[in-house]
Protein backbone atom coordinates (compact mmCIF):
# COMPACT_ATOMS: atom_id res chain seq x y z
CA UNK A 1 0.00 0.00 0.00
CA UNK A 2 1.19 3.39 -0.84
CA UNK A 3 1.96 6.65 1.18
CA UNK A 4 1.74 4.68 4.58
CA UNK A 5 0.92 6.64 8.04
CA UNK A 6 3.76 7.17 10.05
CA UNK A 7 5.32 3.98 10.42
CA UNK A 8 7.56 5.66 13.03
CA UNK A 9 9.16 2.77 15.29
CA UNK A 10 12.08 4.24 17.43
CA UNK A 11 12.34 6.75 19.28
CA UNK A 12 15.91 8.23 19.18
CA UNK A 13 15.83 11.59 20.93
CA UNK A 14 13.56 13.34 23.50
CA UNK A 15 10.43 14.74 21.92
CA UNK A 16 6.90 15.47 23.33
CA UNK A 17 4.45 18.15 23.62
CA UNK A 18 6.95 20.87 21.94
CA UNK A 19 10.21 18.77 20.51
CA UNK A 20 13.52 19.81 20.42
CA UNK A 21 15.88 20.66 17.85
CA UNK A 22 18.05 17.58 18.40
CA UNK A 23 15.14 14.90 18.52
CA UNK A 24 15.32 12.44 15.56
CA UNK A 25 13.23 9.33 14.81
CA UNK A 26 13.61 6.01 12.90
CA UNK A 27 10.18 5.27 10.81
CA UNK A 28 9.88 2.27 8.25
CA UNK A 29 10.09 4.61 4.97
CA UNK A 30 10.17 7.49 5.68
CA UNK A 31 12.82 10.36 5.27
CA UNK A 32 12.29 14.03 6.04
CA UNK A 33 11.34 16.20 9.09
CA UNK A 34 8.03 16.70 11.12
CA UNK A 35 6.74 19.50 13.21
CA UNK A 36 4.33 18.38 16.61
CA UNK A 37 2.83 19.47 19.57
CA UNK A 38 -0.05 21.93 18.18
CA UNK A 39 -2.25 21.84 15.95
CA UNK A 40 -1.77 22.75 12.44
CA UNK A 41 -3.79 24.04 9.89
CA UNK A 42 -0.88 24.46 6.58
CA UNK A 43 1.94 23.25 4.98
CA UNK A 44 4.11 24.05 2.07
CA UNK A 45 7.23 22.57 0.46
CA UNK A 46 8.99 23.10 -3.43
CA UNK A 47 11.09 20.36 -4.77
CA UNK A 48 12.67 19.44 -8.12
CA UNK A 49 11.64 16.15 -9.24
CA UNK A 50 14.39 12.94 -9.34
CA UNK A 51 14.93 11.02 -12.05
CA UNK A 52 14.92 7.15 -10.90
CA UNK A 53 16.42 4.26 -12.70
CA UNK A 54 15.68 1.24 -12.67
CA UNK A 55 16.67 -2.05 -13.99
CA UNK A 56 15.27 -4.39 -16.32
CA UNK A 57 14.89 -7.26 -13.48
CA UNK A 58 14.28 -4.58 -10.60
CA UNK A 59 11.92 -5.12 -8.47
CA UNK A 60 8.71 -2.59 -7.99
CA UNK A 61 9.38 0.11 -6.17
CA UNK A 62 9.07 4.19 -5.81
CA UNK A 63 10.11 7.31 -4.26
CA UNK A 64 7.28 8.86 -2.70
CA UNK A 65 7.83 13.25 -2.25
CA UNK A 66 5.27 14.64 -0.21
CA UNK A 67 3.89 17.58 2.32
CA UNK A 68 1.24 16.90 4.14
CA UNK A 69 -0.43 17.25 7.74
CA UNK A 70 -1.21 13.95 10.28
CA UNK A 71 0.56 10.56 10.01
CA UNK A 72 2.69 10.82 12.26
CA UNK A 73 1.28 10.21 15.43
CA UNK A 74 -2.19 10.28 14.07
CA UNK A 75 -4.67 7.41 12.39
CA UNK A 76 -5.38 9.85 9.14
CA UNK A 77 -2.75 11.62 6.69
CA UNK A 78 -3.39 14.88 4.53
CA UNK A 79 -0.84 14.88 2.15
CA UNK A 80 -0.05 15.84 -1.61
CA UNK A 81 2.96 15.02 -3.45
CA UNK A 82 4.42 13.07 -6.58
CA UNK A 83 5.81 9.43 -7.16
CA UNK A 84 8.20 8.14 -8.81
CA UNK A 85 7.40 4.54 -9.63
CA UNK A 86 9.68 1.65 -10.97
CA UNK A 87 8.01 -1.89 -12.15
CA UNK A 88 9.71 -4.28 -14.71
CA UNK A 89 12.39 -1.88 -15.65
CA UNK A 90 9.87 0.81 -16.61
CA UNK A 91 9.47 4.85 -14.57
CA UNK A 92 6.55 6.52 -14.60
CA UNK A 93 6.21 9.63 -12.64
CA UNK A 94 2.86 11.27 -11.40
CA UNK A 95 1.19 13.79 -8.78
CA UNK A 96 -1.55 12.56 -6.68
CA UNK A 97 -3.04 13.25 -3.17
CA UNK A 98 -4.48 10.69 -0.36
CA UNK A 99 -6.70 11.53 2.37
CA UNK A 100 -6.12 8.39 4.16
CA UNK A 101 -8.38 6.17 5.10
CA UNK A 102 -9.67 6.99 2.03
CA UNK A 103 -7.43 5.35 -1.10
CA UNK A 104 -4.99 7.90 -3.08
CA UNK A 105 -5.79 9.36 -5.91
CA UNK A 106 -3.34 9.97 -9.15
CA UNK A 107 -3.04 13.17 -11.00
CA UNK A 108 -2.67 12.37 -15.13
CA UNK A 109 -1.17 15.68 -15.96
CA UNK A 110 2.17 14.90 -17.41
CA UNK A 111 5.19 14.91 -14.96
CA UNK A 112 8.96 14.78 -15.66
CA UNK A 113 12.12 14.54 -13.66
CA UNK A 114 13.30 17.71 -13.62
CA UNK A 115 10.15 19.46 -13.34
CA UNK A 116 10.04 22.39 -10.50
CA UNK A 117 6.97 21.33 -8.38
CA UNK A 118 4.94 23.37 -5.51
CA UNK A 119 3.04 21.70 -3.04
CA UNK A 120 0.31 22.86 -0.28
CA UNK A 121 -2.27 21.29 1.97
CA UNK A 122 -4.34 23.55 4.06
CA UNK A 123 -7.35 23.03 6.24
CA UNK A 124 -9.89 25.80 6.04
CA UNK A 125 -11.20 25.42 10.16
CA UNK A 126 -14.05 23.03 9.33
CA UNK A 127 -13.28 19.65 8.12
CA UNK A 128 -12.27 20.52 4.41
CA UNK A 129 -8.87 20.44 2.97
CA UNK A 130 -7.33 22.04 0.01
CA UNK A 131 -4.74 20.23 -1.69
CA UNK A 132 -2.53 21.83 -4.05
CA UNK A 133 -0.09 20.71 -6.64
CA UNK A 134 1.34 23.08 -8.82
CA UNK A 135 4.15 21.57 -11.92
CA UNK A 136 6.08 24.99 -12.91
CA UNK A 137 7.94 23.16 -15.49
CA UNK A 138 4.84 21.71 -17.19
CA UNK A 139 2.49 24.73 -16.36
CA UNK A 140 -0.04 22.73 -14.60
CA UNK A 141 -2.41 22.85 -11.35
CA UNK A 142 -4.13 20.77 -9.18
CA UNK A 143 -6.03 22.24 -6.18
CA UNK A 144 -8.79 19.65 -4.62
CA UNK A 145 -11.12 20.40 -1.90
CA UNK A 146 -11.97 17.19 0.26
CA UNK A 147 -14.03 16.73 3.29
CA UNK A 148 -12.25 13.84 5.92
CA UNK A 149 -13.84 14.32 9.47
CA UNK A 150 -12.17 13.74 12.73
CA UNK A 151 -8.16 15.01 11.42
CA UNK A 152 -6.47 15.00 14.15
CA UNK A 153 -3.88 18.23 12.34
CA UNK A 154 -1.20 16.97 15.52
CA UNK A 155 1.63 17.04 13.08
CA UNK A 156 3.36 18.57 9.77
CA UNK A 157 5.50 16.73 7.35
CA UNK A 158 7.63 17.19 4.29
CA UNK A 159 9.00 13.65 3.60
CA UNK A 160 11.06 11.50 0.89
CA UNK A 161 9.05 7.56 1.59
CA UNK A 162 11.10 4.92 -0.47
CA UNK A 163 9.53 1.68 -1.22
CA UNK A 164 10.87 -0.84 -0.65
CA UNK A 165 12.99 0.97 2.38
CA UNK A 166 16.26 1.02 0.53
CA UNK A 167 17.12 2.48 -2.49
CA UNK A 168 20.83 1.61 -4.92
CA UNK A 169 22.08 5.23 -6.18
CA UNK A 170 25.48 5.02 -8.28
CA UNK A 171 26.41 7.68 -8.81
CA UNK A 172 24.85 9.62 -5.76
CA UNK A 173 21.69 11.99 -6.66
CA UNK A 174 19.63 14.57 -4.69
CA UNK A 175 16.21 13.29 -4.45
CA UNK A 176 14.87 16.21 -3.24
CA UNK A 177 16.29 19.60 -2.23
CA UNK A 178 13.37 21.24 -0.64
CA UNK A 179 12.66 25.01 -0.50
CA UNK A 180 9.73 26.85 0.42
CA UNK A 181 9.35 24.58 3.01
CA UNK A 182 7.35 26.11 6.12
CA UNK A 183 4.24 25.22 8.51
CA UNK A 184 1.21 27.13 9.25
CA UNK A 185 3.03 30.11 7.52
CA UNK A 186 6.63 29.58 9.27
CA UNK A 187 9.53 28.64 8.01
CA UNK A 188 10.65 24.93 8.77
CA UNK A 189 13.65 25.65 10.69
CA UNK A 190 12.28 27.93 13.22
CA UNK A 191 9.95 25.15 14.30
CA UNK A 192 12.23 22.36 16.15
CA UNK A 193 11.56 20.06 13.70
CA UNK A 194 12.13 16.43 14.86
CA UNK A 195 14.01 14.55 12.02
CA UNK A 196 12.90 11.25 10.99
CA UNK A 197 15.45 8.81 9.05
CA UNK A 198 14.56 5.76 7.22
CA UNK A 199 16.33 2.08 7.68
CA UNK A 200 18.57 2.84 5.08
CA UNK A 201 21.95 4.79 6.12
CA UNK A 202 22.54 5.53 2.23
CA UNK A 203 19.72 7.84 2.05
CA UNK A 204 20.70 10.86 4.01
CA UNK A 205 18.34 14.12 5.57
CA UNK A 206 20.60 17.33 6.23
CA UNK A 207 20.25 20.00 8.71
CA UNK A 208 17.21 22.72 8.42
CA UNK A 209 18.27 25.65 7.13
CA UNK A 210 15.54 28.09 6.89
CA UNK A 211 12.78 26.91 4.57
CA UNK A 212 15.26 24.59 2.94
CA UNK A 213 16.82 20.90 3.62
CA UNK A 214 17.73 18.32 1.12
CA UNK A 215 17.32 14.40 1.25
CA UNK A 216 20.69 12.49 -0.80
CA UNK A 217 21.17 9.30 -1.81
CA UNK A 218 24.50 7.99 -1.57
Amino acid sequence: MRYLIAAVVLVLGVFGLTSSASAQVESTSWNGYAVVGSTFTSTTADWTMPSLTCGAKAAAKSVAIWTGLDGYSSDTVEQVGAEAYCASGTVSYFGWYELYPQEPVDFSNPLSPGDQLAASVTFDGSSKFTLTLDDLTAGWNQSVVKTLSGAARSSAETIVEVSPDTLSCSPAQTLASFTGDTVDGTALGSLNPVKINGPDSHIVVSAVSGKTFKVTCN
